[in-house]
């Protein structure tokens, strides 16, 4: 029974049902500043209006606080226009955490692996989450699955990401902002080290939100909680579930020659996400790297912080064959990735980090982008400066072995 229990917290609802009259005089109670703009009229729909509603229970005069309060936010920040100031300046790795997918309801899948985040300031983590929650709120489906199902790593977590003042920045950042988006929290791989935060975190967050929590072991079995297969079972789709399931066991496979060197923008930017050490190349170009530019495709090991260039100044680091760290295959074709890929274009010429080389490379690879160099075809099976010992997870591989009737 418990397990059932648990399972409805994350595909419940509250309030299916609405007043019709009270939806009514919310709307005509935010009327005067949604229709001061333009953009806030645009974004004042009766859905959203409906989930701030619902947000407080039918509670008419609270929704009208947090919605009048949320409008103004918008009018003032303008979130819908802006990208993460730190990803795009300062460093292209500073945060891991992005839509990659669909769960079994069509609710969306963010995905973040808090060890490989750089910057740990809670003001640039909300930023972030700003950013990813803007991109993908104009392709979520209909209530009741217009949310998002967000799945964290702990993979590398450490001492230094046990301040409760990240969480709490974005924790409040979905409840005052984003009411009634998080369908659940799914936290994999989390040690020992994290109880502390996790119990800190609960006495202030919202218990609603504590309720859409779970706690998974990793693929390769580390963590606390329930077992990989029958979470990932339970919300995800064979192709999904083998997308999260190689990104988790590459990054700790390969950590120092090619996870840690993984930048989402820099994927979004080029069209294409099986390449990485984009921020390197920038070091080199820019000066503030004294590492040799001219490495070439080879066996030989180089500085654990180190990518291999090319004769372009263009890393030759690769994921394994077949996967792309935007997301599954079906993901990738559709249109809220490539929505994603249009938005980061927009703003790459005013970031420090995105010009030169890499904004070069993403024009170059046109509207569409692409992954199909020919040096890198996936049968060559070629990596990059890979780990002594490392085992790899194939993607393509564990794609054939779902199609033919595995546990799935």
């Amino acid at each position: 029974m418990a397990a059932h229990d648990e399972s409805a917290c994350l595909v419940t609802r509250a309030m299916p049902n609405l007043d019709p009259v009270a939806v009514d005089a919310l709307a005509e109670a935010v009327r005067p500043l949604a229709d001061s703009d333009p953009a806030l009229r645009a974004w004042c729909t009766r859905a959203n209006v409906e989930r701030f509603l619902r947000a407080d229970r039918g509670h008419l005069d609270k929704a009208t606080k947090r919605l009048r309060a949320t409008l103004r936010w918008r009018l003032e920040v303008r979130p819908e226009t802006r990208m993460c100031t730190a990803c795009l300046s300062s460093d292209l790795r500073s945060h891991y955490m992005q839509h990659v997918g669909w769960d079994r309801l069509g609710r969306a899948l963010v995905y973040s692996d808090i060890g490989m985040a750089r910057d740990k300031s809670p003001e640039k983590n909300a930023e972030h989450c700003t950013q990813v929650l803007e991109l993908l709120e104009p392709h979520l489906r209909p209530f009741p699955n217009d949310q998002y199902v967000w799945v964290v790593d702990f993979h590398k977590f450490g001492v230094a990401d046990m301040s409760p003042k990240v969480a709490g920045a974005c924790l409040g950042l979905f409840g005052r902002s984003y009411p009634e988006r998080l369908g659940g929290m799914i936290l994999v791989g989390a040690p020992v080290l994290f109880n502390g935060l996790y119990r800190a975190v609960c006495a202030f967050a919202d218990p609603v939100t504590v309720r859409k929590v779970r706690f998974a072991r990793a693929p390769d079995g580390g963590g606390g909680g329930k077992s990989w297969d029958s979470v990932m079972d339970e919300l995800f789709d064979a192709e999904t579930k083998a997308w999260l399931e190689t990104e988790m066991r590459e990054n700790r496979a390969a950590w120092r020659t090619r996870a840690k060197h993984k930048s989402w923008l820099a994927a979004a930017l080029l069209g294409d996400g099986t390449r990485h050490g984009w921020q390197h190349a920038r070091d080199v170009e820019t000066g503030r790297s004294s590492t040799s530019t001219k490495k070439t495709i080879s066996n030989k090991k180089s500085s654990s912080t180190d990518v291999p260039l090319d004769e372009n100044n263009e890393p030759v680091c690769r994921s394994v064959p077949g996967h792309d760290i935007r997301g599954c295959a079906s993901f990738i074709a559709g249109p809220a990735c490539v929505a994603a890929r249009r938005a980061a274009l927009a703003h790459a010429e005013a970031g420090a980090a995105t010009r030169g080389v890499l904004l070069a490379a993403a024009r170059r690879n046109g509207e569409d982008g692409k992954n199909d160099d020919a040096r890198f075809r996936a049968d060559e099976r070629i990596y990059a400066d890979d780990d002594a010992g490392e085992v790899f997870y194939d993607a393509e591989e564990h794609a054939f072995a779902c199609d033919e009737g595995g546990a799935f």
